[in-house]
């Protein structure tokens, strides 16, 4: 019995390991800095499932290179050849509403969890996409970029 709860209790152990893992991503052009971790829920390996009618939630943990006041998230999507914005909702497009352990103004060297929901309409159409996740201060510099293969799917996948 007691080989069976050490089992039990490595199963467990490398699911909470897993589960915390951030998920591969690619750098932005331009040699813009990328964040330390991203972490995409319900996804571990990319393309990730960004499902119809609900919110794609990501997480990025990142080192400020410099102070800034403002932060606002931008998103880039190409699909089919086509490259085009991605317009969040004024309220989740503004950064510093969903900073995780700090607040706006941001310093310099500061490590930083940001929190952004990105609403997946059900009138999406079923497509192979990447994304470009921008956050960038009141002069338009980059704070953290990353890009994400993704897919838009009407049910996530098990």
């Amino acid at each position: 019995m007691a080989p069976l709860k050490v089992v039990f209790v490595l199963v467990a152990a490398l699911a909470v390991t897993v589960s915390g893992a951030g998920v591969a991503t690619r750098a932005c052009s331009d040699g813009r800095p990328r964040p330390t971790e991203v972490r995409v829920e319900g996804c571990t390996v990319p393309p990730c499932d960004l499902v119809r009618g609900s919110d794609a939630v990501m997480d990025m943990d990142f080192t400020a290179p410099f102070a800034a006041a403002i932060l606002r998230t931008e998103v880039i999507a190409t699909a089919l050849g086509v490259t085009a914005p991605f317009e969040l909702p004024p309220d989740r497009a503004a950064a510093c509403n969903w900073l995780q352990n700090t607040q706006c103004p941001v310093s310099a060297n500061e490590d930083i969890t940001y929190r952004l929901s990105m609403p997946v309409l059900l009138v999406y159409p079923r497509i192979s996409l990447t994304l470009e996740i921008n956050l960038v201060d009141e002069n338009r510099q980059s704070l953290a970029c990353f890009v994400l293969d993704a897919r838009v799917v009407s049910s996530r996948v098990a």
